[in-house]
């Protein structure tokens, strides 16, 4: 019963949607475990972009039962636009997706009050932290709730009512929210068909020995316990989420894949030591095309933090290393890495020691000679420049980890294997 499990390793946005595509071929389930609307998984095929949010990259791939797990909060109306655009592209999702009874629903209210925040640690403003903060109050309404819609448009009206009272949202939202809520009500309907027993389904191919893979959204730095606290998601894209947000035992997951850019990102508010607010960034987010996903905001831009990479490599116990858009350095002729940082010129012991402190540290930089030549058509690992392969080599080392993988473009064929 194999298990494989792929992590985004740094911030969120490291190219998890091409690497778990690329390793759909053979899998018969493919579930995700955290977060909602707010990721943005992008596989390119051919001449066709698909970016997914809440479906996973599994629905590419004829055959692949899809599960989105009790961990998620799901946002019905997002969700159906989704499935609709799949089915306009020729992806016949018929009988293939199926969602936890007991994911929580995000509402237009929490997205209401989302917006009203005006996203000032940088989120999405799709209702992700109001929908999982109502799941830790237990005020929250599940998947199988969406079955009754005239509870649904009780919880609604009534929370509403509460965030105008403690002053989360303007009174005039109801009359604003009528038409989204038209739209809830009407997706939520599509989407109990999809309901059904996940964990259930599965225990049920585990023990039948199907090969499962699991996918998570966001990236590690971004766990809401392990990561740059309050700049955060609000749930736990680490490997401790798929335990919790699939009913998975960890000790059955024999394959733990982390995915790391050559370079660095991140989207919205929060530390970043190596970040580049120069024309290497802008370089970097040029040549990268570095614009989210879901919101098409431009990515902060930065060196590999191999100090971050060390620590999210260690909490989650990651057995490879996938290494995306190493064809962005392409033609940089010197290429620098963050091998630790310093805190008031002493040498940090570990990245766990400075998360709370992050902003204050200063980057141990390290110089590597670019190749300058193009990746793009490579086949093989073993004709990759040398300068590129030491460059590889050094990651590993620094991070203790082997990488296996490498992409060396948007294209589902550009993956090198080592």
């Amino acid at each position: 019963m194999p298990v494989t499990a792929v992590i985004g390793g740094q911030w969120g946005d490291e190219g998890k949607g091409k690497i778990v595509d690329s390793l759909c071929d053979g899998m018969d389930v493919v579930a995700r475990y955290q977060g909602g609307a707010n990721a943005g998984h992008t596989v390119k095929i051919n001449d066709d972009t698909f970016i997914l949010h809440q479906v996973p990259s599994g629905i590419l791939h004829e055959g692949v039962t899809c599960i989105l797990g009790s961990g998620m909060v799901v946002d019905p109306v997002a969700l159906m636009d989704e499935i609709d655009s799949l089915e306009q592209l020729g992806i016949d999702t018929t009988g293939r997706i199926q969602l936890a009874y007991n994911a929580h629903i995000v509402t237009p209210i929490h997205k209401a009050m989302d917006r009203a925040t005006g996203g000032v640690i940088g989120t999405t403003q799709r209702g992700i932290g109001p929908a999982y903060s109502d799941k830790a109050r237990r005020w929250g309404i599940r998947a199988v709730d969406l079955r009754d819609l005239k509870k649904i448009g009780k919880f609604i009206l009534d929370r509403l009512k509460i965030s105008v009272q403690q002053g989360e949202v303007d009174s005039s939202t109801l009359g604003e929210l009528k038409p989204e809520i038209e739209s809830f009500l009407l997706a939520a309907n599509r989407v109990v068909p999809l309901l059904d027993d996940t964990i259930g389904s599965l225990q049920g191919a585990l023990t039948a020995k199907k090969n499962v893979l699991i996918e998570g959204a966001q990236g590690v730095l971004l766990d809401i316990d392990l990561g740059t606290y309050p700049y955060v998601t609000s749930s736990h894209p680490t490997v401790g989420g798929i335990s919790s947000g699939l009913g998975i035992p960890s000790q059955l997951i024999d394959r733990l894949i982390g995915v790391f850019k050559a370079y660095a990102t991140r989207v919205g508010a929060g530390p970043f030591p190596t970040e580049l607010d120069d024309k290497t960034g802008e370089r970097l987010r040029e040549t990268g095309a570095e614009y989210g996903a879901t919101t098409g905001r431009p990515r902060r831009c930065g060196w590999f933090d191999a100090a971050a990479a060390r620590y999210a490599c260690q909490i989650n116990g990651f057995t490879e290393i996938a290494l995306t858009k190493l064809d962005v350095l392409d033609d940089f002729e010197t290429i620098r890495v963050a091998t630790n940082y310093h805190l008031q010129k002493d040498k940090v012991a570990s990245f766990s020691t400075v998360a709370h402190t992050l902003e204050l540290v200063e980057p141990i930089y390290e110089e590597h000679p670019g190749w300058q030549s193009s990746l793009s058509q490579l086949t093989s690992a073993g004709q990759l420049p040398e300068n590129a392969k030491k460059y590889i080599d050094r990651l590993e080392e620094l991070t203790g980890v082997p990488i296996k993988q490498v992409s060396i473009g948007a294209e589902r064929t550009q993956t090198l294997i080592r």
